[in-house]
């Protein structure tokens, strides 16, 4: 233990240097060693016996001139090279880092939420169910803008947004060991969905129609185009409340009217 003493006591020491003058009342207490932080920038201090003159020429020497260059070291953990970007278009947080695959919606209840257009003039309708991905929906978008960014005022909605993560394992590897790592984003597109939508600016129906054509290019799936002036939604059916109470229809019968009676006629005798 005292061998360790002296080769410890044999090692320079760095003081922390005081910011205010009100610290400089009481000298410090406690040494710091400088292991891992840069060389001094100057002939660095040997070491003093414990005394309190020493304390006290030490720290006169150090309020007088700065013995110890500022320390640079990164804080911050080394980048992990195999880390995958992904597109701009990803949720933010998520509940679950990795979900499955599931599938494709099919509105088998005859709803048609998300069917027409809402928001714009012009609309891009997908005519089969798919799962497109954030690149192609970011491409598409892309497009579209990049077309009518010539009328101003013009502005485009997309209605669908890629918030599933899909995950992919190398080829030729063993099954188990969990599931993969997230490759990219997608989102499951049910049938006759709107996915773009454009309008404001008094933008042409021509012009409309060229842009959202060049989108569709960059979908897997056909598509066609949509006017919101030519559309026709379908009545809307009022669901049963639950704890309602049940109305009974009662047909309505119709009354035949009875003939009119004939007057009696008077008998003369």
């Amino acid at each position: 233990m005292a061998s360790l003493f002296r080769a410890l006591s044999r090692t320079p020491l760095m003081v922390a240097r005081p910011t205010t003058t009100s610290s400089l009342i009481h000298p410090p207490s406690q040494f710091i060693r400088n292991f891992s932080f840069g060389a001094p920038s100057s002939t660095p201090l040997t070491h003093h016996r414990a005394t309190t003159s020493a304390h006290g020429s030490i720290w006169s020497s150090l309020n007088t001139t700065s013995a110890f260059s500022t320390p640079i070291r990164s804080l911050a953990s080394p980048m992990n090279k195999t880390q995958r970007r992904f597109n701009a278009l990803q949720p933010k947080r998520m509940k679950y880092r990795k979900k499955h695959k599931g599938k494709i919606p099919i509105p088998i209840g005859g709803s048609t939420k998300g069917t027409f257009v809402e928001f714009g003039e012009y609309g891009l309708r997908i005519k089969d169910g798919a799962r497109l991905t954030a690149k192609q929906i970011q491409a598409a978008h892309t497009t579209i803008r990049r077309k009518i960014k010539t009328v101003k005022g013009s502005q485009i909605w997309t209605r669908v947004f890629p918030d599933i993560p899909v995950t992919s394992k190398g080829g030729e590897s063993r099954m188990g060991k969990g599931k993969g790592s997230v490759d990219y984003f997608a989102t499951r597109v049910g049938i006759n969905r709107i996915i773009f939508e454009i309008g404001g600016g008094g933008i042409r129906r021509e012009h409309a129609k060229e842009a959202l054509r060049l989108a569709s290019t960059k979908l897997p799936v056909p598509v066609e185009f949509v006017v919101k002036a030519e559309q026709i939604k379908p009545a809307k059916i009022p669901r049963p409340v639950p704890g309602a109470p049940v109305v009974p229809v009662v047909p309505v019968v119709p009354v035949t009217p009875a003939p009119a009676a004939t007057p009696a006629k008077e008998v003369v005798a």
